[in-house]
């Protein structure tokens, strides 16, 4: 499974996914962490420019946020990935709270 976390200052979950540019992708194989990587876009690649960071953000099953507009959210909907907005602020904590 592939959680994808928006962490525009790579320390926190942030808002504004539409707008973020800097992405935290686990990968995990059960409950276990078995991979973390820092994806970074342009800011014309966002989602709320062209969206071309959706090609570097897959494969995603999730998508975790503090803060979504309702578009985006239909969007990612549509294409099968889940989205969670939380006010978790770290992003390790949260990924361990779902074991």
């Amino acid at each position: 499974m592939f959680i994808v976390i928006t962490s525009q200052n790579k320390r926190t979950i942030t808002p504004h996914a539409g707008k973020c540019r800097k992405f935290w992708r686990y990968e995990l194989s059960g409950k276990e962490i078995i991979g973390k990587q820092l994806i970074e876009a342009e800011k014309e690649d966002t989602f709320s420019q062209s969206g071309l960071i959706l090609d570097s953000l897959r494969p995603m099953d999730i998508l975790v946020t503090a803060g979504m507009g309702d578009r985006l959210r239909e969007k990612l909907s549509n294409i099968g990935v889940h989205v969670m907005v939380t006010q978790e602020t770290d992003p390790d904590d949260f990924i361990k709270s779902l074991g």
